[in-house]
């Protein structure tokens, strides 16, 4: 019996990182989840809770409907997976990446170091509560919930840490903080600038480029972080700008 009948994400698994990449075969291998940690949301995914999904919907199933997404957008498909499983670390996938432009890019991103991060699209199926919700905000460290089950409908490769690239990033607060963030945009000022990627592919790293820099100065004032919107106007003047460090 379901105790979640919305389609959920889960950002920011602690360690879901990419393990490997062959740019010439197209091949990514990572980890799409990770078992037995307290996450952001205070839940705790066991071991077996993604069994039941990857039988009836895996890669070696009769209906394969678990996808490999780009931050959790259906128009924006990476490959096809070849592998998904559950092994002592957590979801483990491997995946035959497209040769469409969006595919390219993504192994660029993923050579550069770029993208390192992953999340799942899921429905929670069976939880256990571990302690009450007073307790949990005294002693985090123990967990919410421990989800046994899910029905897992993706899996993506993030360009942040959300779910949505232009949506702002709201997790990150600290002052410590800032460095990570300032080393990010630079990481994505330096492939922007010696990237043969897709106009799009750096149209969306740059926004979210700009929402990290509006961030920093958000957190440096002490206060909320505010949605930003960039001009199109700016956002192609940027590309051109990168286009023509290019040739020079």
């Amino acid at each position: 019996m379901s105790v979640e009948n919305i389609y959920q994400i889960k950002n920011g698994t602690i360690g879901a990182s990419i393990n490997d990449v062959d740019g010439k075969k197209g091949i990514v291998t990572g980890y799409f989840s990770h078992f037995n940690n307290v996450d952001s949301d205070g839940d705790i995914i066991r071991p077996g809770a993604f069994k039941k999904s990857i039988k009836e919907n895996g890669p070696n199933s009769a209906q394969p409907r678990i996808k490999h997404l780009m931050n959790h957008d259906p128009s924006q498909p990476l490959g096809k997976l070849m592998t998904l499983k559950e092994d002592s670390t957590g979801l483990a996938y491997e995946s035959q990446i497209g040769t469409h432009r969006l595919g390219e890019d993504f192994v660029k991103m993923v050579e550069s170091g770029l993208i390192t991060e992953h999340s799942i699209g899921f429905r929670i199926m069976k939880r256990n509560q571990m302690q009450p919700y007073e307790e949990y905000m005294k002693n985090p460290g123990k967990g919410y919930y421990e989800i046994t089950e899910l029905k897992l409908y993706e899996g993506s490769s993030l360009t942040a840490w959300g779910a949505n690239p232009l949506t702002p990033i709201t997790g990150l607060k600290s002052l410590g903080d800032i460095d990570v963030m300032i080393a990010h945009t630079n990481a994505i000022e330096k492939f922007c600038r010696n990237t043969d990627a897709s106009d799009e592919t750096i149209e969306m790293l740059l926004l979210h480029s700009k929402q990290l820099a509006q961030l920093v100065i958000d957190i440096k004032s002490s206060t909320p972080p505010v949605e930003t919107t960039v001009p199109q106007n700016d956002v192609l003047d940027a590309i051109r700008e990168f286009k023509q460090l290019l040739k020079n």
